[in-house]
């Protein structure tokens, strides 16, 4: 009864044991519902679960925005996006769940994806001879190896990781038996699912053929038939994926494909030793994310078995020397420059290094499955003493160079020993070794492994999460009851820098690796935080709020509330409060403009510069009324600055200033502020990564954490008209204080130049998520229809039924020229290359079934 239990169950062993173990560990940690805590880390936590929620709206009656979103900073193409992040089956289940809830749904995708890695790992195992208990040790030993529980909480990544055996052992049924169905299915799969991570996969399909047809082919001829089979069938594969790949592709090259490396260093990335330390359980810490080595740790009997695979007499020298070669390529991957950016689509990862390394892990595992299979008696003893040479060889040179990683301790060097010796026992038994025994090295090595690196991240508490999106979709909801038109919504808080997302909604802020790079340029060049890969509309003025259309402000009503700032807006005073709900007060600004308005066309010749965020505020506003006045913003000059702590030099104008002695080091400089001027700070890129602190007057004034470019930092006084101390206490040695000015505006001439632009514009009559309907009005000549829309190719606008082609102002916007006049003006979006994409996929479609078809009718 137990053989015959274990001959039908070892895949579902393989399948429930890592999410057990996974969901055990996480609910002693105390993750909700188990705790207070969140599987919420790091871009998990920060990106991806706002897109779980955008997901969720998207499924539950919005299937537009599949293709556009106005809530991806101030509008873009989203079908790259959900390429990238959200085509996962598993991700089906967030509509199971509340937004506030996601976390979740997050923690219970991530477990069920590990658990179905050791499902189609076992699955492999299975087919290539292994039985019993090691088809589960196997499926752990993938499921929970380095690569995994490293990158545990990218989601979209795993898939691939799921797919792979899948795929190679389609392929291999195609090299063997002609079958091309499940491998054109498989790798369509991956593609479709995740394209980054199918490049990966389709890269490891090429030295694989490679590596089989050197290891296998019985002939030149031989080698050329499979070789074309294997070459058609991959572009089948492509075709049938084509309705993704095409049009993703377009939106790379207009996002992430713009920052494409093109020269590079012929230059090894560490020294390759290093490496070694991998191969030690629980290799990791959260410095290891931003720039770290390989994560490949299969555990001690795969890792064993691999130097077995060349030890044995079993496997011919072809395959040995195949095996060697693809070996060497992914070992040399791993740490040679040019080959690591080939494997990331030659752009050097942001963070998470070394992406690729699940089919390193996966190719050793390979090898160890066909390494078992072959092994008939124990462990001889010349090969007992060279495993014990490799391995303490590696242990020696990992013990000797410890100082160099910080993510290993002595214990870790002791647990990985302990499982290596325990492995080589297992082995050195006969043919009858208990199959347990190994099943259960492979457990305790691998949970072993799984806590030590898990135990080094911290995580979100659920708390956090949920009251943040409750409150938020609170107050949104609350300014979408009362006002049903088209505008943008700001805040003085923020989570993640995908609010708008969570809390469906239109803003301004995005954090997206397939963000337009014109975006962060813009943002930059109006003093907003950005980098390359996100931007955040925290330190907005009077100016940038009525010409983005933020028509409305959530603010916390409570001084103490335990919303997370984002910013101090005190110029908001200006602003009309119009309700109040929850946490929240909700502002309506009056001089807000609409998404599209009456502009001059004189904004078409507009340039902008870097550095000058106060400066460009005025020559938009100016450009957009057509007049030449003088600049809506003039530098106050700060007087000598009071120093604490701090010695101070001076070149070429600007200052640094140096800690010196015990205590408080800051530096203050004071002004006295006039009635009815608002005050904006701008502080230059170096004060990003918390150079310093800012306190007004004694309160806090929060700066963004990152920023490539001059932001301003609103201080004007939220009361009376008393001198005001802007204190910066120095957080690091030394602190240059380029770019710092302060400037002063007329609140009243703002407001009445920002009314007078209110005159005209657009009614929207109807909007989805693809489309503006708009009754549009010019009054005057040498205006156009200016909307604070992006300007990207997949929209289609025509005035009065008729097509007409769109401008571009200030490097961004789309802007209509038109006659004074009535118009109704449509614009439609549609993905670019979706409709041949769309074509080629059926075409792809049509060839397969085809190819099938003559394939069953040759058989039959």
């Amino acid at each position: 009864m137990r053989q015959r239990w274990l001959k039908n169950n070892p895949l579902i062993l393989s399948f429930l044991l890592p999410g057990l173990l996974v969901g055990f560990y996480f609910a002693i940690r105390g993750v909700f519902p188990f705790g207070s805590s969140s599987v919420l880390t790091v871009d998990l936590g920060q990106q991806y679960i706002d897109f779980f929620a955008y997901l969720r709206q998207t499924l539950l009656g919005h299937p537009g925005q599949l293709f556009y979103a106005f809530n991806k900073g101030l509008g873009g193409d989203m079908f790259g996006v959900f390429a990238y992040y959200l085509l996962s089956p598993f991700n089906l289940l967030v509509v199971l769940f509340p937004t506030d809830m996601l976390d979740v749904a997050a923690f219970l995708i991530m477990i069920l994806k590990i658990s179905t890695a050791g499902l189609t790992m076992g699955w492999y195992a299975k087919r290539h001879g292994v039985n019993g208990l090691m088809i589960p040790a196997f499926g752990l030993a993938y499921a929970l190896s380095g690569w995994f529980m490293a990158n545990s909480f990218n989601l979209m990544w795993l898939d691939a990781a799921i797919l792979l055996p899948m795929i190679v052992q389609s392929a291999e049924a195609m090299f063997t038996e002609g079958r091309t169905m499940a491998y054109i299915s498989w790798l369509a799969a991956a593609l479709i699912i995740n394209f980054y991570t199918g490049y990966m996969i389709a890269l490891f399909l090429v030295l694989y053929a490679a590596y089989w047809l050197g290891a296998h082919a019985m002939s030149w001829r031989h080698t050329w038939r499979i070789g074309l089979r294997f070459t058609v069938a991959s572009l089948m594969a492509g075709m049938c994926s084509a309705v993704v790949l095409l049009p993703t592709w377009f939106q790379l090259t207009q996002s992430k494909a713009t920052y494409t490396v093109k020269t590079f260093q012929w230059r090894f990335e560490y020294a390759p030793d290093h490496l070694l330390s991998k191969l030690i359980p629980g290799s990791f810490n959260f410095d290891q994310m931003p720039s770290g080595f390989p994560n490949i740790y299969i555990g001690a009997l795969g890792c064993v078995l691999v130097v077995l695979f060349f030890l044995s007499k079993q496997q011919s020298w072809r395959q040995k020397i195949a095996a060697a070669l693809m070996t060497g390529f992914l070992l040399l991957s791993c740490m040679f420059e040019p080959l690591d950016l080939l494997w990331h689509g030659f752009q050097f990862p942001v963070w998470y290094p070394y992406r690729f390394t699940f089919v390193l892990c996966f190719w050793f595992l390979s090898l160890g499955i066909n390494s078992l299979t072959k092994i008939e008696t124990g462990l001889s003893l010349q090969k007992l003493v060279i495993l014990l040479i490799v391995f303490g060889l590696i242990y020696v040179d990992v013990a000797l160079n410890l100082n160099h990683f910080s993510f290993l301790t002595f214990g870790n060097l002791v647990f990985g020993i302990g499982s290596l010796l325990l492995v080589l026992v297992w082995l050195s038994l006969d043919q009858h070794r208990p199959l347990w025994f190994g099943f259960a090295i492979v457990l305790v090595d691998m949970s072993g492994s799984m806590i030590l690196t898990l135990n080094q991240l911290a995580y979100l508490d659920h708390r956090d999460y949920h009251d943040y999106t409750a409150a938020l979709i609170q107050g949104v909801n609350a300014v979408k009851k009362d006002d049903h038109g088209f505008f943008r919504i700001g805040k003085t808080t923020i989570r993640t820098r995908n609010d708008p997302m969570t809390g469906d909604y239109r803003g301004a802020d995005q954090f997206n690796s397939l963000l337009e790079p014109a975006l962060p340029k813009f943002f930059g060049q109006i003093g907003q935080p950005e980098d390359d890969g996100s931007v955040a509309y925290t330190n907005g003025t009077l100016i940038t709020d009525s010409l983005m259309g933020m028509k409305y402000f959530l603010t916390p009503a409570h001084a103490r509330s335990s919303l997370p700032d984002a910013g101090q807006r005190p110029d908001l005073k200006w602003y009309r409060q119009v309700n109040r709900v929850g946490p929240w007060k909700i502002l309506r600004s009056p001089f807000a403009q609409q998404i599209g308005f009456a502009a001059s066309t004189d904004l078409l010749k507009q340039q902008l510069y870097r550095d000058t965020p106060v400066a460009n505020q005025s020559f938009i506003l100016q450009a957009a009324l057509g007049k030449d006045t003088v600049p809506y913003f003039s530098a106050v000059p700060l007087p000598e600055p009071t120093l604490s702590g701090v010695r101070r030099t001076t070149s070429n104008g600007t200052s640094t200033f140096t800690k010196v002695g015990q205590g408080r080091h800051t530096v203050t400089y004071r002004f006295k502020p006039q009635a009815g001027k608002c005050y904006v700070l701008t502080l230059g890129s170096q004060f990003a990564n918390h150079l310093v602190n800012l306190k007004q007057n004694g309160k806090t004034v929060v700066l963004p954490d990152s920023f490539n470019d001059t932001i301003t930092v609103n201080v004007t006084p939220k009361r009376g008209l008393e001198e005001q101390a802007l204190t910066f206490q120095l957080n690091k040695k030394e602190a240059w204080f380029d770019n710092l000015g302060l400037y002063q505006a007329d609140v009243g001439i703002i407001q009445h130049d920002l009314k007078q632009l209110q005159v005209g514009g657009w009614r929207v009559k109807r909007v989805t998520d693809t489309t503006i309907t708009a009754d549009v009005t010019i009054l005057k000549s040498r205006q156009m229809l200016q909307t604070t829309i992006p300007t990207a190719p997949g929209w289609h606008v025509h005035v009065n039924g008729r097509p007409v082609s769109v401008k571009t102002s200030l490097g961004f916007f789309m802007a209509i020229p038109l006659k004074p006049g009535h118009y109704r003006v449509t614009m439609r979006y549609t993905s670019p290359l979706l409709g041949w994409g769309s074509l080629i996929t059926i075409i792809g479609l049509l060839l397969t079934a085809s190819w099938s078809y003559r394939q069953t009718c040759r058989k039959s």
